[in-house]
């Protein structure tokens, strides 16, 4: 998946009794602003200025002010249903087996239900729309479903203050603490105290029900409640906590309270994550234009220069000025390269093996530790996602830490997969190869059989079938179209071990749980030319160019290793855990998650077998007239060239991932997966992880009853019986809209477009990347940077400059196949705007925080789909 790498925003608050910071106010117009026409063009104009942060209550009067048309929801409803019939889990969601910890949901009846009530007049507020939108695909529960679309994509709602869950001793259940407050106990020897209320509510009560609503896609409540929280290794990685990147309007103020009977007042911020200069948006009709209709202001043309009136230029004070300051966290120059710093002293400072350029903007995340005096070998993986050469480097890191691990006789392995959200499903397969080179991993999936993929399977295959290896056109189509989704002759039929006859036979379909699908396929990886396909120019260890020669010892027994998560692991992260907990036998242990006791799982995020998304349904509709040249197929597709709203990005699940021997062939993604073991944090390890490996490694091998109360025995290991899976407690989140005050609001300067729109704004799925300009010059705020390159041929990977574009840590998530690399902290302005003034009191402080900027970073550019890039000879 393409997920967003975002910046760990802190800002702490001084005193009790606060107000918003008194800051030179926005010139205000004669008379009653009306607030349609100031709040949304100054967040912009604030913006230019290199503001990040503004008050919820001033984003959410722009958001809640912009206008709906019910044309344009309606085609963008029509587009978005066809897309998620693409969606492998629809009638699972509704009919969930036993185990499955998340409410049910009916995904195509509350589409309905949305477009029923747009066709009857019940929205006039775009916002009021999109979030029963987002509110139902966040009932899905699934990593891989993720839309960034209309006015509630560039924001983002962020409390103030992080916080940590931790239990004083393991045994006693977690209480709620400021992260910041943890951090600097522990350096400085005092006690923090606890949080006992969220504004007048129960902490508990208050995180749970704010975890249901904003759930990023985790099957099990524990997980939603670690995504809450901070996270060393979330801070190496430079992103936020679901706490601080709420989609939901959480309210104006926000007040704690704590068990010494202390308390700080507060209020809830938002950031504006827009990457790409919009023009003077000074209308929430304008909003709407560029936000929903993907319309740039006609008398904006990109790279002008500054365009707002100089009354609206916002005064520096003293604050803006200071230096930054540097916490000093006792990290040294122990090595060049590790994590310290950017953990707050979390991390050691001397790593034992460092993939080269690691770094929150580096490419390079692998690191390994030592740990002599218990003979274990700590392997540090919190993401699978890399590109270009960091690929490389990452197989190489592995390796050198197994081979380092050999030499020095280390007997125990801890694979650290905290806040491993995914990436690459090479390696994952390559990883697990590395340490279990004799097993073949299993690589079954299935789609959902449905009218659409059959066209889209039967077109593609046919044409693939007929295809001339002996000619060398038609040689460049076969080893492009090896890896794709809609050829099946390659694919190999689990039931029968041999290759796919047809699509139709691949296609099916089989009856089950109200729904249909294809056959179980897996991956023919000793193919080269579809490993090629697959893993653009790459072959998992093992496969093709990357077979050894000599067949690689396994070094430990599978006993002798432990798998650790919070249980956040997602995508290829939770494939990885299959392979190495089910194929291999490795045992599993999970830290954090709700203050009660009983068993957590391991991996909680997507465990689909394929992150797809609607571009790419989108390009593949297109090459069937296009390549394929069936006109009679493509003339069975609707128009998906009208999405209605402008449309950054849409995914979705295309494959179930399924387990060998299942005989049901239950989704993964439903299966109930605890872990072996279940671990508190504690306040000495939630910011030392050199404290909680050695708590893991006492756990797995010295003293199970570390263990937390009832949480082992919900697997089956040496051929017992699992414990039944814990009830089902997870309530579905509902949003009170007539809570929020709407008022009725007229169109506000829209374009009354009525029938397909001519988007002009640029997307930042960037399919018309083109070539860096002589000097390495790009147009707008796109950056030159060297990306890998597929070639025609589908097997020659290639490097060359090329112009991507500009994204923010903060922002919306880049598409396709892309993610956001932060390339530099932003430019921050200390203070807020104060759109809408203070009150009386002491000012609240808020530290600066650490935003970046970055680029929309491909894990390759495929020729085929950048038409425009070329490709070196």
């Amino acid at each position: 998946m393409s997920f967003v790498r975002q910046a760990a925003v802190f800002a702490s608050v001084l005193s009790a009794g606060l107000a918003r910071p008194q800051l030179p106010s926005v010139v205000q117009p004669d008379g009653p602003p009306d607030i349609r026409d100031t709040v949304c063009g100054d967040i912009i104009i604030a913006h230019e200025q290199n503001f990040n942060l503004f008050w919820a209550s001033d984003v959410f009067d722009c958001l809640q002010n912009i206008p709906f048309i019910a044309n344009v929801a309606a085609r963008f409803l029509d587009y978005y249903n066809d897309t998620l019939q693409f969606q492998s889990t629809l009638e699972y969601l509704k009919n969930p087996p036993e185990g499955y910890q998340q409410p049910p949901v009916d995904v195509l009846q509350g589409l309905q239900t949305i477009r029923d009530k747009v066709d009857a007049g019940e929205y006039t507020h775009q916002y009021i729309f999109e979030a029963d939108l987002q509110l139902l695909i966040n009932r899905m529960h699934d990593a891989h479903v993720y839309l960034a679309a209309g006015i509630m994509a560039p924001f983002a709602f962020i409390s103030p203050l992080g916080l940590v869950s931790a239990s004083p001793d393991g045994k006693q259940p977690p209480a709620i603490y400021l992260q910041s407050d943890v951090i600097s106990s522990r350096r400085e020897g005092w006690a923090p105290s606890p949080i006992t209320q969220i504004n007048g509510v129960d902490v508990v009560d208050f995180l749970t029900t704010f975890a249901e609503l904003n759930s990023e896609g985790f099957v099990e409540p524990h997980a939603d409640w670690n995504s809450l929280m901070e996270s060393p290794a979330r801070d190496i990685q430079g992103e936020l906590s679901v706490l601080q990147s709420s989609n939901f309007y959480p309210g104006d103020e926000l007040n704690f309270t704590f068990s010494n009977n202390t308390s700080i007042e507060t209020f809830w911020l938002a950031t504006y994550g827009e990457a790409e200069s919009t023009g003077p948006l000074t209308t929430a009709g304008d909003f709407y234009n560029y936000f929903v209709l993907g319309l740039l202001p006609a008398s904006f043309e990109p790279g002008s220069p500054k365009w707002w009136p100089n009354d609206k230029d916002i005064p520096l004070d003293e604050s803006d000025q200071e230096e930054e300051i540097v916490d000093d966290y006792g990290c040294g120059n122990e090595t060049d390269f590790n994590w310290c710093q950017d953990s707050s002293g979390a991390y050691p400072n001397n790593p034992d093996v460092v993939q080269p350029d690691l770094a929150v903007t580096g490419g390079g995340v692998v690191t390994g530790y030592f740990l002599d005096d218990i003979s274990t070998g700590v392997l540090s993986l919190p993401s699978f996602f890399q590109v270009g050469n960091d690929t490389g480097t990452y197989f190489d890191t592995v390796d050198w830490f197994i081979n380092n691990a050999t030499n020095r006789s280390i007997s125990r392995i801890i694979i650290d997969l905290q806040q491993n959200s995914g990436g690459l499903n090479l390696l994952a397969i390559s990883t697990f190869k590395r340490f279990f080179y004799a097993m073949e991993p299993w690589t079954a999936s299935r789609i959902r059989s449905h009218y659409l993929a059959d066209v889209l399977g039967t077109a593609y295959t046919e044409w693939f079938d007929n295809l001339d290896p002996q000619s060398e056109d038609d040689n460049v189509w076969l080893n492009y179209f090896a890896g794709s989704e809609w050829v099946a002759t390659n694919r190999i039929n689990a039931a029968t071990g041999s290759k796919f006859n047809s699509w139709g036979e691949y296609f099916g379909p089989l009856s089950e749980n109200g729904d249909q699908f294809s056959l179980t396929q897996l991956y023919n990886l000793t193919d080269d030319d579809f490993t090629a396909s697959m893993y653009s120019g790459y072959h998992p260890f093992g496969y093709g160019a990357s077979t050894s020669n000599d067949t690689p010892p396994q070094v430990w027994a599978p006993e002798d290793i432990v798998l650790l998560t919070d249980g956040l692991c997602s995508s290829a992260c939770a494939y990885f855990v299959e392979l190495m907990s089910q194929q291999a036998g490795v045992r599993t242990v999970v830290v954090g998650g709700r203050p009660t006791t009983g068993p957590m799982q391991t991996a909680s995020g997507s465990r689909g077998a394929r992150l797809y998304d609607a571009e790419t349904v989108d390009f593949d509709i297109a090459n069937v007239e296009e390549v394929l040249d069936s006109e009679t197929a493509a003339a069975i597709f609707p128009n998906r060239s009208d999405t209605g709203m402008w449309v950054n990005y849409a995914g979705f699940n295309i494959r179930d991932q399924l387990r060998e021997g299942d005989e049901e062939r239950i989704p993964l993604q439903f299966r109930y997966e605890a872990a072996d073991c279940r671990l508190y944090y504690t306040l000495d390890n939630v910011y030392n992880v050199s404290r909680l490996w050695r708590d893991v490694y006492a756990a797995a091998w010295e003293d199970s009853s570390l263990c937390v109360e009832d949480s082992t025995g919900y697997t089956s290991r040496n051929n017992s019986t699992a414990k039944p899976p814990p009830e089902r407690t997870a309530q579905a989140p509902t949003v009170d809209f007539n809570s929020l005050g709407f008022t009725e609001i007229d169109d506000g300067g829209l374009n009354a477009t009525i029938g397909h729109v001519n988007f002009e704004r640029a997307s930042i799925s960037a399919t018309d990347v083109q070539q860096c300009s002589a000097g390495g010059r790009c147009d707008g705020n796109r950056q030159c940077r060297q990306v890998p390159t597929m070639c025609p041929d589908g097997r020659t990977t290639k490097q060359l400059f090329a112009c991507l574009p500009a994204c923010k840590s903060h922002g919306a998530a880049c598409s396709g196949n892309m993610q956001c690399q932060p390339s530099a902290k932003a430019e921050s302005k200390r203070n807020l705007p104060p759109l809408k003034g203070g009150r009386a009191g002491p000012v609240a402080k808020f530290e600066k925080p650490s935003l970046y900027n970055g680029f929309c970073k491909p894990t390759v550019v495929d020729h085929q789909i950048y038409k425009n890039l070329g490709c070196p000879l």
